[in-house]
Parts: C-alpha cells; sequence; structure tokens
C-alpha cells in the first residue's frame, strides 16, 4: 500500500507540472498551481513585436522629418543668398545643418533593439507552430519614406494640386514625432538648432527683401522725375527754338536771349547758353578756370563790320551762326590746337551739345580752333 501511495505522488506530481486540473482522491478539485494560456502568450508576443516595429517606423518618420529640413534649409539659403544676406549670418545655419546631417547619419547607423517576448520556454513551445497576428492600433504610422511631424489618425491625402508650404513656414514648424527612442535625441537637439538659426537668416532675408523693395521703389521714383525734368527742359528748348522763328540772322533783339552765368556780357539761344553753362562747369572742374569768350551773339551790323575788318574769316553778313546765337569764339588756351584744354573740349564738349564744326579743325577748310557750335 506505501508503494501504490508512492507511485500515486509521483503520478500526481506530474500532472501538476503540466499544469493539468487533478482530482484528489476524497473526489474533490483542487486550486490549479500553474495553467498555460497560448494565446494570451502569443498576444503579449505579438504586442511586443508591434512595439518593435512601431519603435522602427517612428524612427523612420524622425529621420525623414529631418532630411526634410535639411531640404528647405537649401530653399532659405538660396533666397537669402539672392538678396545677399551677409555670410556671417548664414555660417551658424551651415554649421547648424551640418550638424543635424551628421546627426541623421548617426542615427540611421544604429539598430533598432527588438523587444523580445517576455515568454517562458513552455509558452514558447506552444506558440512555435503559431503565426501571431498584430495587434490593432488606433494610429497609423506612416510609412518609411514619408516625412511626418506627427504620428496620429491618418490625416486627409492632399490633391496633386495643392502647392507646396513656404520653405519658411515648413522649416519653423519641422518636429519630429513622438517618441521616446533614446537614438531620435541628437536628431531633436540639431532641428531644433536648425529652426533657431533659420529663424535669424529669414528675418533677415525679409528685411534685406524689404530694403530691396524700398530702394526699387526710390529709383522709380527717380526715374520717374528725371523723365518729368527731361521732358520739360526739352520742351523748353523747344520753346526756345520756336521763340526766334520770327527773327533773321542777326536781328534777334537781346530780350530774346540768353546770358551765361560765368559771363555777362555773351548773349546765345537760351538753350545753347544753358548747355554752355553745363560744359563751363564741366571744364572748371577739370581746369579750375572757367571758358574765356571773345565773342557769342553777332548783330547783323557786327556781322558787317567783322567781315570788313577780318575778311573770309568771318561769314559773309546774314549767314553766320553767329547771327542766330548758337556759336562762340572761345580764347585761353582752348583757341590753341595740340593744348591739353583744346584737346579736352575736343573730347568733352560733344557731351554737351557744343562741338568744332569739321571745317574749323586742324586740316579743316578754315582752321578755327576756337569757333564752338550749338548743335542741341
Amino acid at each position: 500500500m506505501p508503494t501504490r501511495l508512492a507511485q500515486g505522488g509521483v503520478a500526481l506530481g506530474l500532472v501538476l507540472s503540466m499544469g493539468a486540473v487533478v482530482v484528489t482522491a476524497d473526489g474533490a478539485e483542487p486550486t490549479p498551481t500553474s495553467v498555460v494560456d497560448p494565446d494570451a502568450a502569443l498576444a503579449r508576443a505579438s504586442a511586443e513585436r508591434a512595439a518593435t516595429a512601431y519603435a522602427a517606423q517612428l524612427r523612420v518618420q524622425a529621420v525623414d522629418a529631418a532630411q526634410a529640413a535639411v531640404e528647405q534649409v537649401s530653399r532659405v539659403r538660396s533666397d537669402a543668398t539672392e538678396v545677399a544676406v551677409p555670410d556671417d549670418v548664414l555660417a551658424e545655419l551651415d554649421a547648424a545643418t551640418a550638424a543635424l546631417q551628421d546627426a541623421i547619419a548617426e542615427v540611421d547607423a544604429q539598430p533598432v533593439i527588438e523587444r523580445r517576448p517576455s515568454v517562458s520556454r513552455s509558452e514558447e513551445r506552444a506558440g512555435a507552430d503559431v503565426t501571431p497576428t498584430p495587434a490593432p492600433s488606433t494610429t497609423t504610422p506612416a510609412t518609411a519614406g514619408t516625412t511626418a511631424a506627427t504620428v496620429g489618425p491618418p490625416a486627409e491625402t492632399a490633391s496633386p494640386e495643392a502647392a507646396e508650404p513656404p520653405a519658411a513656414e515648413a522649416l519653423t514648424e519641422a518636429t519630429l514625432p513622438d517618441t521616446t527612442d533614446p537614438a531620435t535625441t541628437p536628431l531633436r537637439i540639431a532641428l531644433d538648432r536648425v529652426r533657431q538659426a533659420a529663424q535669424v537668416v529669414l528675418s533677415t532675408t525679409e528685411q534685406k527683401k524689404a530694403e530691396a523693395a524700398a530702394a526699387q521703389v526710390a529709383a522709380e521714383v527717380a526715374a520717374a522725375e528725371a523723365e518729368r525734368v527731361a521732358t520739360e527742359q526739352a520742351a523748353q528748348r523747344a520753346a526756345w527754338k520756336a521763340s526766334l522763328r520770327g527773327y533773321a540772322n542777326g536781328q534777334i533783339p537781346s530780350s530774346a536771349l540768353c546770358g551765361v552765368s560765368f559771363d555777362s556780357s555773351a548773349l546765345l539761344r537760351c538753350d545753347a547758353a544753358e548747355a554752355l553753362d553745363a560744359l563751363d562747369a564741366a571744364f572748371a572742374a577739370r581746369f579750375g578756370t572757367h571758358l574765356t569768350i571773345s565773342d557769342s551773339y553777332r548783330s547783323y551790323a557786327g556781322q558787317v563790320a567783322c567781315r570788313a575788318s577780318k575778311g573770309s574769316l568771318c561769314a559773309a553778313p546774314g549767314t553766320s551762326n553767329h547771327g542766330w546765337g548758337l556759336a562762340v569764339d572761345l580764347g585761353g588756351s582752348v583757341q590753341t590746337f595740340g593744348t591739353a584744354q583744346h584737346q579736352w573740349m575736343r573730347e568733352n564738349a560733344p557731351s554737351f551739345q557744343w562741338t568744332l564744326p569739321e571745317w574749323a579743325r586742324a586740316g579743316g577748310s578754315k582752321p578755327e580752333p576756337w569757333h564752338w557750335e550749338y548743335v542741341g
């Protein structure tokens, strides 16, 4: 009898170790000491595998979001370069971007640590031939290759026509997915630095654009004013010309002519006098002295007297440009070929619509280095 009881005890121990329910000799059902639940073990293992996969997806999203920020930096920097943002302002953005790229490479190189299921050997044996089914999730992780700032319910699909957000907005609002993965910490630090540096660059870019716009407006206003003045001056010159049309050569009254600022005795048609004043200012700036005028408007009587005293050196009375108030005879060093003053006049006077006629030049039909005419 004792031997049989011992054998029964061994059998009972074996049964209990397998998690079975044993009925005692008196018929009562004892409390189970260890029951293996294969479904629970599989669910737990599946959940942990899903969590590992989810963490991997979040890391991919973090890297993609950081890479998208790097791409936006290139757009921000291009805009900044276009408006000549100083290099010292761009230096911090460049350094921050390089640090972010290093962080991306570092995270990419790190494997995701797989979370191994915490199950017993008996549970592993029980579920060895069963394929786990991923547990349902209330969130939809972004797939690899997409850029996501946060992870949550799926957003509405953007239409193909949707415009890409401005680089400034995309960069300043760039964030990484909400994950506790310590491997993404360097990405967060580097991205924060990029955002701060980009904000400085963006502010400077906007300031430069505003300055450029103001300068453009000022230039347009100045150009419009210059055009208005030029139009008025052209109209005035045309009026001066028209005012002398009723007069014959050498018969123009002094009241219809104008003097010059540097010689009170000279008289010319008003537009010619205005141009000669401008020419004299340039001449004085170069040589420190004013032009010397020996003759300007010549009346008909003056032309007769000149012809009588100088012969062919003076035009036939009634045909001289002096009689129209359009010619001057200059003295000083200008009246001699080869001087610095004469050469300067040859090179610069045409810009003021005064010239030495071909016939009056050296080698001309009647060389007169002193005789200059207005051709405006």
